[in-house]
């Protein structure tokens, strides 16, 4: 395994193992699933417990050592089971057959008062946890790639505009490569302004919230129809070289002119 791939699963766990922490009372009993193990179910008289495992899969088949000093009660079409001592220091072995899993418990009723009852015990399952946390992880990087890599202290906010003020963005900014907008409405076409002025089209994609421009320029069209929206890049071009008209900044509302 790569390093960066070990330390991404350390940290992983570290975040299901924290998430996932002992119940607040310590009558409901987590369990990790291990296939290779019997789990030992502490049970007492006149209480019941109910055993939890997996929410996507169902019981099929129970089958149980001693079925007069135990009650035993799958629910139907689900993955809960019912248990409860029918006498003093009872004590068998249970095996649970699910649409998934084989579940080997072994059922015990203690007269030692320091031994906690169980009230619940629920099934959990950290490799499936940590799969289906690196799925969504990568979805979410396939989804949104230019966003996972932004340095926040290295961005440009020092947009201004000019124009149609109802087309404003409602956030614009650049990380030296590419730019980000958001629009509350319609998405306008985006053209980048040569140095002799000319309008070549853009390429844009969608990130998440935001529309991406693969370039940075000092100054870019938008357009809807008719209706047009000069923005400028003051880091790359000084406002000192912008039209006698001044451009609204982005605190400024839309549709104001000064």
């Amino acid at each position: 395994m790569r390093p960066a791939a070990a330390i991404f699963l350390c940290c992983v766990w570290s975040l299901l193992a924290v998430s996932a922490v002992e119940a607040k009372d310590p009558r409901i009993r987590y369990v990790t699933f291990d296939d290779d193990n019997v789990t030992t179910v502490q049970a007492g008289l006149g209480v019941s417990t109910m055993i939890q495992f997996g929410s996507d899969e169902i019981i099929q088949t129970v089958s149980a050592g001693d079925t007069k000093a135990w009650s035993i009660v799958p629910k139907k079409d689900s993955a809960i089971m019912f248990i409860k001592p029918l006498l003093e220091r009872a004590q068998t072995n249970v095996n649970v057959v699910t649409s998934k899993r084989t579940y080997s418990l072994l059922l015990a009723v203690s007269d030692n008062p320091k031994v906690m009852t169980a009230f619940q015990v629920r099934f959990r399952y950290p490799d499936e946890e940590i799969g289906a946390h690196m799925l969504a992880q990568a979805k979410e990087n396939i989804s949104s790639p230019s966003l996972k890599v932004l340095n926040p202290y290295g961005l440009n906010y020092d947009y201004v505009f000019r124009g149609d003020g109802g087309m404003k963005p409602t956030t614009v900014f650049d990380d030296g490569a590419k730019m980000f907008l958001q629009f509350d409405g319609d998405i306008p076409a985006v053209f980048v302004v040569e140095s002799d002025g000319r309008e070549s089209f853009v390429n844009t994609r969608t990130e998440g919230n935001y529309i991406v421009v693969d370039k940075v320029a000092a100054q870019f069209t938008l357009r809807a129809g008719q209706r047009t929206l000069c923005l400028y890049n003051r880091r790359a071009s000084p406002s000192a070289g912008l039209s006698a008209a001044a451009p609204r900044t982005a605190s400024q509302p839309r549709g104001s002119d000064h």
